[in-house]
């Protein structure tokens, strides 16, 4: 396998083709490559252009896209060929996958190429190959995960945006609505039907709004596989990151009420608030909380890992406080977990300041949001959500089957719950929607804050894609002219989202209980809702198929790296406890196959082998999706590696 080619041996590499030349973009600023093909250029980033070749490098050099125009070639496979010896001469890796996407902006065919890499390598090699016409222009990415994890949404809309010259991108401005009447809900269901057969979801809970009222509301499918229960609105799913939405809503009426403001810095609202860095502490603003602009990274595996249903609420503040910003406040988009789960329980703290910060947000929540807004479904009681009607998770197992996955892979997010917490239904979520859509408006005609204060959540913030940026708990989309505010969620078998699109009047919420729901509820039911209302192009139901392909490739690939049951000379090398500082524990059990239980959950676990030679192993709970551990040699006993973009743990064996 080639070793990685360093910022160095790049320049170098392009220096041989042609004589390079340097230049800078504006901020968001429009570039094109020799052929005319355009794209929005990442602010910071240099760019090296060349004869049919930009080499585009993130601040930190670690991560170089190279964007070729190849030319004629017989198809993508050596149309990225041409692109990889024009960029790197010795480039020699394997391919791993390559799978074909929709044709979408202007290009006639599309295709994706991933090429082998190991765990340890900590890096994506990719290859984006576009033809329109007879001519490619294939986009290579060769990057380090830690800088692609913080400049994602720099990279996403420099991928977004590359079209062919003189394409004319869609836009609905300036078009009207129509009524999302009868036959365009009937649309609707029909897509989602469609789409849930083709993805392998076994339920969805939906609701249509108009014009500030629910038109229409139900289930489709069952609440768990193999068993006739159906869905219907008031079916509980745990609706994860959903929730942060109506948390910053109870931060916004506390603002209207003036027991905060959105500009008060949070150690004064709060003195127990604290980060690693003292002078940053200082920084952070109740909007930074939520605005995923302070340069906070995810850092989740701290939490996931390491919490459960009986972890305190203040171990939040406990985790914040050893952690540090990998970039500038305001200069791109991380999305902080815990920073918003703090501000859930700043809220409850200001609201009860006698209770127990995790009583106290639970108190404010029911009494301040949910009661008002007639959210009687909703909770963050495990258990009251398991008594009634509700949801299984599901993901698909090694074999692309779909199966019941652990309820307890969820656990974790209770002790952060303002960050994703809360079980809920279609009815619930679209009462929410309402009141998003009506301004704070109740029923009753009276205002449960101020218009102001609600608006104010949706800021136009860090961007996050083309049109797209977060505000406080709440994105904006505006891709296509109009504009949609949303927000998702997801956790392990759960994935859902709602849409609002103000200047319609218009809603929708979708709660899944797959894995496989998180494209159709993120892109492709908003994408159908615009083709619907505004006479849009037929998309959205050959993303659907694209995406179902993509993942029977996918998982079929995946599957020829495993080893089923784990490999015994691997497992041999196991001891039977670890520990980590940040993370917690696992125990090993071999007594049924083997198991890792980290304390909250536990899973089987089978083993792969990485192109390097190491091994991983495999969390084989289908709700987990595939995550993996790799082994780090040692005597007698093997540490385990656990990663996430930009930080690494170690798991050392006791015994």
């Amino acid at each position: 396998m080639t070793r990685w080619i360093s910022t160095v041996a790049m320049a170098a590499a392009l220096a041989v083709a042609a004589p390079a030349i340097a230049e800078t973009v504006p901020v968001g600023g429009s570039a094109m490559t020799a052929i005319g093909a355009t794209f929005t250029a990442p602010a910071d980033w240099t760019i090296t252009r060349a004869p049919k070749l930009l080499r585009i490098v993130a601040p930190e050099g670690d991560v170089i896209v190279t964007l070729v125009d190849v030319g004629p070639a017989t198809d993508a496979a050596a149309a990225s060929a041409l692109a990889w010896k024009a960029a790197q001469p010795d480039f020699a890796r394997k391919v791993k996958l390559a799978t074909p996407a929709p044709a979408r902006e202007g290009w006639e065919e599309t295709v994706q190429t991933e090429y082998e890499t190991s765990p340890n390598e900590k890096r994506a090699v990719v290859a984006f190959a576009q033809r329109r016409g007879t001519r490619w222009t294939v986009l290579l990415l060769d990057g380090a995960f830690a800088t692609l994890g913080k400049r994602s949404a720099a990279f996403g809309t420099l991928l977004e945006t590359l079209r062919p010259a003189d394409y004319v991108r869609e836009t609905f401005a300036g078009r009207t609505p129509h009524k999302l009447d009868a036959a365009r809900i009937a649309q609707l269901k029909a897509f989602l039907a469609d789409s849930m057969k083709a993805l392998r979801i076994p339920g969805a809970g939906y609701a249509f709004i108009q014009d500030g009222r629910i038109v229409d509301e139900g289930g489709i499918g069952v609440r768990e596989l193999g068993k006739p229960e159906p869905v219907d609105a008031n079916t509980r799913f745990m609706i994860a990151s959903n929730t942060k939405g109506m948390t910053t809503l109870l931060l916004a009426e506390l603002v209207d009420q003036g027991k905060l403001r959105w500009d008060e810095p949070v150690v004064e609202a709060d003195p127990r608030f604290r980060l690693a860095d003292p002078v940053v502490t200082r920084q952070v603003l109740v909007r930074h909380l939520v605005c995923a602009c302070t340069g906070m990274p995810r850092q989740d595996n701290e939490w996931i890992l390491g919490s459960g249903l009986a972890t305190p609420a203040a171990h939040v503040g406990e985790l914040l406080a050893a952690q540090k910003p990998t970039s500038g406040f305001g200069a791109m988009y991380q999305y902080s977990n815990l920073l918003a789960a703090s501000a859930g329980y700043l809220a409850g703290h200001i609201a009860y300041p006698d209770m127990e910060v995790g009583a106290a947000y639970d108190r404010a929540m029911r009494e301040r949001v949910f009661a008002p807004l007639h959210m009687t479904a909703t909770t963050f009681d495990k258990g009251v959500a398991l008594a009634g009607d509700h949801a299984a998770p599901h993901g698909d197992d090694f074999d692309g089957h779909v199966a019941v996955g652990a309820y307890e892979a969820s656990d974790s997010i209770y002790f952060a719950r303002p960050a994703g917490g809360a079980w809920s239904t279609a009815h619930d979520v679209a009462l929410y929607a309402l009141n998003e859509l009506n301004e704070g408006r109740l029923a009753d005609g009276t205002q449960l804050l101020s218009p102001a204060n609600l608006l104010a959540r949706r800021m136009r913030g860090v961007g996050t894609g083309e049109g797209k940026t977060y505000g406080m708990g709440l994105e904006n989309n505006e891709r296509y002219g109009v504009r949609l505010v949303t927000h998702g969620g997801a956790m392990p078998g759960y994935m859902s989202n709602w849409v609002i699109i103000p200047e319609a009047r218009v809603g929708v919420v979708l709660l899944t209980n797959a894995n496989s729901g998180s494209p159709l509820v993120e892109k492709m039911l908003p994408r159908r809702l615009l083709e619907i209302l505004y006479d849009g192009k037929p998309e959205a139901a050959g993303d659907v198929a694209g995406e179902a392909h993509s993942r029977a490739l996918d998982t079929a690939e995946q599957r020829t790296h495993l080893t089923i049951p784990a490999d015994p000379a691997v497992v041999a090398r196991l001891a039977t406890h670890y520990d980590n500082p940040q993370l917690g524990h696992i125990d090993v059990r071999r007594d049924h196959g083997l198991l890792f239980d980290f304390g909250s959950f536990s899973t089987p676990m089978v083993t792969r082998r990485n192109p390097d030679g190491t091994t991983s192993f495999v969390m084989a709970d289908p709700v987990q999706g595939g995550w993996s551990l790799t082994a780090k040699p040692g005597t007698p006993h093997d540490a385990l590696i656990v990663r996430d973009a930009q930080h690494e743990y170690v798991y050392t064996p006791v015994n």
